[in-house]
């Protein structure tokens, strides 16, 4: 492992586990209602005080430099760490896609709570989330495995956002929804 990644640009680099993510989501979503595809995109405006607010985009930055930093690193596919983080990838991904669908598939004025929903309140971010850190992993470099870590911080301030957005519109079915489905997996 390295603390530091090594630029380069070429065509085993980190930005194939990008794409395959970003092919799966656009596919996912192509096949959404207007209606779904906007709930789906909606950014809550809480009543976050500013300095969230520029946490927020602070982790919206780092995501950015992250996903042009991936694309110039290399994956070496016979370390072993590169198959863990594609372990935990593929899991993130499987989760991901596999929320996406119940999302599509739930009318709109419903709150979503099949398939990966049963076990987490935000497969979705969850999924991305290990999309992300298994990426980082496999590229072998503590700065992603870090950045990841630290934009998971800020993720949470979206994800509380949008349950709060999730009450308003669903009401007592997410708050019944909420006691009865932990937050992240085995996490309230």
């Amino acid at each position: 492992m390295r603390i530091l990644p090594e630029l380069r640009i070429g065509i085993l680099n980190g930005w194939i586990p990008l794409m395959l993510y970003l092919i799966g989501l656009v596919l996912s979503v192509s096949l959404y209602s207007r209606e779904s595809r906007l709930w789906l995109f909606n950014n809550p405006k809480g009543e976050r005080k500013r300095v969230f607010v520029l946490i927020r985009l602070g982790g919206q930055l780092a995501m950015v430099a992250y996903i042009v930093l991936m694309v110039m690193t290399p994956l070496n596919i016979y370390n072993p760490i590169f198959l863990v983080g594609a372990v935990v990838y593929s899991i993130g991904y499987i989760f991901e896609m596999s929320a996406l669908y119940y999302f599509g598939i739930t009318p709109i004025d419903q709150p979503v709570v099949g398939g990966p929903y049963r076990v987490s309140r935000n497969p979705q971010w969850l999924g991305l989330y290990l999309v992300l850190l298994g990426s980082a992993i496999a590229t072998g470099t503590w700065l992603y495995i870090g950045t990841v870590v630290i934009v998971g911080f800020i993720y949470h301030i979206q994800i509380l956002d949008e349950e709060a957005a999730c009450i308003r519109k669903y009401g007592e079915d997410y708050r019944g929804y909420m006691k009865r489905i932990p937050r992240y997996f085995l996490f309230r």
